[in-house]
């Protein structure tokens, strides 16, 4: 029987290196790594993370074959580029708030960002979209950094992010433990 101890789950989950294999759809996917990777976002005002960079849209779908580009200029233009087919329009940045406005063909629409990094940039619309039956994240890869990965090595790659940290969070605990080692055994001689 185990233990359901969430302080010694937490503790367990930070030494285990793998991506759950059972997570389901890219939506989900995202759920769980975000939890993990949230502390190493930038913020919406760090431009030089996002601005004039070529974002591919990640998708789960089976029938999307579509390349999917999102470019977001400084001058507030944004370009969606359909295989190759440009769709202008602008976007703007809500003054403190991590949240954005894209606007397009007449429409508007609020999202607020849930991750950047100079790979990964994910927004999520607002609103209750799962609700819906629609897309709960809108995920962008910049383009090098995509190849020709599917969504699931995507996700290992953002998961990536966290398990670089906490392989220097297990090195240190190492460290730690030698020297503790190290000072017992001088202590008792």
């Amino acid at each position: 029987m185990a233990l359901n101890i969430p302080f010694l789950n937490d503790l367990a989950k930070a030494f285990s290196d793998e991506l759950p294999k059972d997570l389901g759809n890219l939506d989900e996917h995202v759920d769980y790594i975000l939890q993990h990777v949230q502390p190493y976002s930038e913020d919406l005002r760090e431009h030089s993370f996002w601005y004039n960079r070529r974002w591919k849209e990640v998708r789960d779908d089976a029938g999307f074959h579509e390349s999917i580009l999102h470019v977001f200029s400084e001058t507030g233009e944004y370009l969606l580029a359909v295989d190759g087919n440009i769709i202008p329009g602008r976007w703007r940045h809500l003054g403190a708030e991590n949240s954005m406005i894209l606007e397009m063909g007449g429409k508007s629409e609020l999202f607020d960002l849930a991750f950047l990094n100079p790979d990964f940039f994910i927004l999520q619309k607002h609103g209750d979209q799962t609700r819906k039956g629609l897309r709960k994240y809108f995920v962008f890869v910049h383009e090098p950094a995509a190849r020709n990965y599917d969504w699931r090595n995507l996700m290992e790659l953002l998961y990536n992010v966290y398990r670089s940290d906490s392989g220097r969070f297990m090195i240190w605990i190492f460290i730690i433990l030698v020297v503790l080692a190290v000072v017992m055994f001088l202590s008792l001689g």
